[in-house]
């Protein structure tokens, strides 16, 4: 499904070319909360949203700094928001474009995030198939090119690997964030599909039992590492730059709604695959997850090597109030034991985690996998 060079280029020349849709019939309910859809509704089809008034130019300038917000599902942590809208670079004193891509639903968002943070405007963009992600509509490709900051919202990470691997979007959304350095962020599946790899979810997903018995069970344990992969090189630094278009999140997996479901021993799985199956080396080689209603701001110098140690970089978790959520990076420690095979329980031991509580203060421990039993060595065995 993916666009022939030429499309893309002839989608390309298209970007500066008259944006009528964005001046589309208000629709009543729309109009009362200020909402303006730049498309009809169609469940198949493109669709654009706006609320306030989008800046019709790109980011005058790259960031001196590149950021991104990893959140994990539940009700949305407004601090993280806040922080990405005061990362968006102004130029000449405006403030930018903070655009919100999902496969599917409504612009909820719009409001909700136009209200934590001086934009200029936010937009919504649905994108529920292939054919639309693909579709060089002036509409799409300005919303992106013009975007300060980038949202991919909860769902299906199935969906999105699916409808926007190697697609039109998936290149702008990529070259966007790689050019200007600007916010990116996701929550759960729009969390998950950030990385390098990404656990897809399908057809089925799993949990941490089942995935601690048969690391490889067909069907539910369904990693991938291609989705920022469009197989052109465009430029010399290819090799980083369609891994992920936020550098820290090289050699890395993701899970989200951490703790609330249990996801220790699946992530712990997703982390021996990416080892067992080559993606990764050992010394390289990251899991993060991310509990409910708790996000992880990470942040690094947009001047630095990509192929440098993706460990190094500026990171802390904020969570709703009454929540005390933590973020958990996981990687092979010093003299592991692995036995990773299909239909074999897993076996590892000595995973180091480093767990950021939202309450400040890093705890670190090890957890260890004997023949699909996990165990922990934090104060009293917790895994969390």
């Amino acid at each position: 499904m993916t666009m022939s060079e030429q499309g893309y280029v002839q989608a390309r020349k298209l970007s500066g070319a008259m944006r009528g849709l964005v001046a589309a019939a208000l629709v009543g309910t729309l109009l009362a909360a200020g909402t303006t859809p730049a498309q009809a509704a169609n469940k198949s089809k493109l669709t654009i949203y706006q609320h306030g008034k989008p800046v019709d130019a790109p980011p005058c300038a790259a960031s001196a700094t590149r950021t991104a917000v990893l959140m994990g599902g539940g009700v949305d942590v407004k601090e993280a928001y806040s922080w990405m809208i005061s990362k968006m670079v102004l130029c000449d004193g405006r403030h930018g474009n903070f655009v919100v891509i999902r496969a599917g639903g409504n612009p909820s968002y719009d409001s909700f995030i136009y209200k934590l943070g001086q934009v200029a405007s936010v937009q919504t963009v649905v994108v529920p198939t292939a054919d639309a992600a693909n579709n060089p509509d002036p509409a799409l490709i300005s919303l992106i090119r013009n975007a300060s900051a980038i949202w991919l919202t909860g769902g299906d990470q199935g969906d999105y690997y699916n409808f926007w691997k190697g697609s039109l979007l998936e290149r702008l959304v990529s070259e966007q964030v790689r050019t200007y350095s600007i916010p990116v962020g996701g929550t759960s599946a729009g969390m998950m599909i950030l990385s390098e790899f990404n656990y897809i979810a399908y057809p089925n997903t799993i949990n941490s039992f089942d995935a601690l018995l048969d690391p490889y069970k067909t069907g539910s344990v369904t990693l991938k590492k291609d989705f920022w992969d469009n197989g052109t090189p465009f430029s010399p630094e290819y090799y980083w730059n369609n891994r992920t278009p936020f550098p820290p999140l090289l050699n890395t997996v993701t899970d989200s709604h951490f703790d609330a479901r249990d996801r220790m021993g699946r992530l712990v799985t997703f982390l021996a695959r990416v080892v067992r199956d080559g993606w990764a080396d050992t010394a390289g080689a990251r899991a993060i997850g991310v509990d409910q209603e708790s996000a992880l701001l990470m942040e690094y110098d947009a001047s630095a090597d990509p192929a440098a140690d993706a460990a190094h970089y500026a990171a802390r978790v904020v969570a709703n109030p009454g929540v005390t959520g933590a973020a958990y990076v996981l990687s092979v420690g010093a003299g592991s034991n692995r036995i990773v095979e299909p239909g074999v329980p897993l076996t590892f031991t000595n995973v180091s985690v480093q767990k950021f509580p939202s309450s400040g203060g890093e705890q670190d421990y090890f957890i260890n996998v004997d023949n699909g039993d996990m165990s922990s060595t934090n104060n009293g065995g917790s895994l969390y």
